[in-house]
């Protein structure tokens, strides 16, 4: 818990390092909303976006990896919505700030990438829900777990590459930009971490097997026999 309120702290030290942020070549505001109003919108898009894809997504990936108890499914599922739920409300952020400041254009990837996905992370809990329902008559991974794993992976990073983008967008300050850069640096190394203590830990491997060989899953869905997200 401390290491979580850590990175939420840095999370919210990289985002309001914008504050010094020189607007003079920011595009026009509509009237509709002064600078500063849509200045305090774009830091809380910045810190709700941050604290989903650069904290909570990664958390969730690696909790599912290190732990085995029962229930766990559920509260890696519940972990994840929740994210997603952050993510949701930082697109609809990203999606006002985007329109009355005009950068909807083919030049700025920043709010196409960013809308494209969360609108696919909808298929992430599809995914898992195919591969369950054909677990729990097989007992044995299927190809649909192995496509909720990497198509989230892939999700994941562009979606802390987009961050980045996004830094960049709004001139923050470098002091901002390196912040972020090492909580995702952090975050991501942990997370290769448990998926390489998972994937080559003796243990595991054998216990896994022996399940397979008697047909006793693991988990639920089998998404811990050797794999996760």
């Amino acid at each position: 818990m401390r290491f979580l309120y850590g990175a939420i702290i840095m999370c919210a030290a990289a985002v309001a390092a914008s504050e010094t942020i020189d607007h003079s070549s920011a595009p026009v505001i509509e009237k509709r909303a002064t600078r500063a109003e849509t200045h305090k919108i774009i830091i809380a898009h910045g810190l709700i976006m941050a604290l989903a894809f650069a904290v909570i997504f990664p958390l969730g990936a690696i909790i599912i990896r290190l732990f085995s108890f029962k229930g766990l499914l559920w509260i890696h599922a519940g972990w994840q919505m929740f994210a997603y739920v952050l993510a949701l409300a930082g697109l609809s952020l990203g999606i006002w700030i985007a329109t009355i400041t005009d950068q909807w254009t083919a030049s700025n990837g920043h709010p196409i990438i960013g809308t494209l996905v969360i609108g696919l992370l909808v298929l992430q809990p599809i995914l898992a829900i195919i591969h369950h329902q054909i677990y729990k008559r097989e007992h044995k991974r299927t190809v649909w777990i192995y496509g909720h794993i990497w198509y989230g992976r892939a999700l994941l990073v562009l979606g802390a590459i987009n961050g980045g983008l996004g830094l960049q967008l709004s001139e923050n300050t470098v002091k901002g930009e390196i912040a972020y850069g090492v909580i995702v640096g952090v975050m991501f190394a942990l997370w290769l971490a448990a998926v390489l203590f998972r994937t080559f830990n003796p243990k595991k491997a054998v216990e896994g097997k022996e399940q397979e060989k008697h047909h006793i899953p693991s988990s639920p869905t089998g998404i811990q026999d050797g794999v996760t997200a």
